[in-house]
């Protein structure tokens, strides 16, 4: 399957071994882990699966970069981004499915957002947005079946996460289990089965949206299994869901409260009304907006031409 850059979505590169090493020196491990990821990148083929070890080769020859660092941001994605989600049926049944992520250093990371497909036999079988050099999935669409996001999922010290993810084989990176997905599974059912019960490196929450009525679900994820399956059911008043990085059931620091503007936002809204418009407004509600989030993308498996993608310069 052949990785294409969407025309005009490549801003720039970005120096990926500087972020990450930026990121370690607020680390009172740095050192050590820094070394361990060295470890890792000169053994990568018999640490990552493919065929992510041999674009993460090719990405840091081509761009003349440090393998470490390229291994080490990769790892780095998936146990620190901050982001909202969320997951939609309309009047009409269609999912429709909207995100911000945010994260550190998005200065950088704004321009180097792009807009990737996956393409076999001239064909698109998936799309994503993400960061170049990042060869993982955290936002995507296969059209016609279905679409799924990643939030972080505050649990522990990222750095306990981060060394499962470099000495436990057996566990995936989520993000290159996400992209796995979208290249295996067609439909929304065998998605979330695969993203639930498959082990990962760390804790999680998948946000995922099908095509059919009622197919939307937060998967909150353990490392083993999922911990809680959290689905649409419209016909009983839960036409949508909003996951940030906290647990659904528990109420979000007061420190951090997206959630609650992007929901008293959507209920004043209503089902009748979901367009990408209105979607892209809850999305543009500080706080749901902030000064880190990175992109925005409003998308839907049913009708994947809707989709928009922005990148945000809000100065709040």
């Amino acid at each position: 399957m052949a990785m294409q850059l969407r025309a005009g979505s490549f801003k720039e590169e970005g120096p990926s071994d500087f972020v990450f090493r930026s990121f370690l020196g607020k680390f009172p491990f740095a050192n050590l882990t820094v070394k361990a990821i060295e470890a890792v990148a000169a053994d990568i083929d018999n640490y990552l699966p493919k065929p992510y070890a041999g674009e993460m080769r090719g990405i840091a020859k081509a761009l003349n970069m440090d393998l470490g660092g390229i291994v080490g941001m990769n790892i780095l994605y998936d146990v620190t981004a901050f982001c909202t989600s969320i997951v939609t049926q309309d009047a009409n049944g269609q999912i429709w499915h909207s995100r911000n992520l945010d994260y550190t250093f998005v200065n950088m990371l704004r321009n180097i957002t792009i807009q990737v497909d996956f393409i076999k036999n001239n064909q698109t079988v998936y799309s994503g947005v993400t960061y170049a050099g990042y060869v993982g999935l955290i936002t995507g669409m296969r059209p016609k079946a279905f679409t799924m996001t990643l939030d972080e999922r505050d649990q522990g010290a990222w750095w306990e996460n981060f060394i499962i993810g470099l000495l436990d084989r057996r566990a995936m990176p989520i993000s290159f289990l996400m992209r796995d997905t979208f290249a295996e599974c067609t439909n929304f059912k065998d998605a979330v089965d695969k993203m639930a019960y498959t082990t990962t490196e760390a804790s999680g929450y998948i946000i995922v949206g099908g095509v059919q009525k009622g197919e939307g679900m937060v998967i909150t994820k353990g490392r083993i299994g999922p911990v809680d399956l959290w689905k649409l059911d419209p016909n009983n008043g839960r036409w949508f869901e909003v996951e940030t990085n906290y647990d659904h059931w528990v109420p979000p620091p007061s420190s951090d409260n997206r959630r609650d503007p992007a929901v008293n936002l959507m209920n004043k809204i209503g089902p009748k009304n979901i367009t990408v418009e209105t979607l892209m407004s809850v999305m543009s509600l500080p706080p749901v907006l902030n000064n880190k989030t990175t992109y925005t993308i409003v998308m839907s498996a049913a009708k994947p031409e809707l989709t928009v993608v922005y990148v945000r310069h809000y100065k709040g």
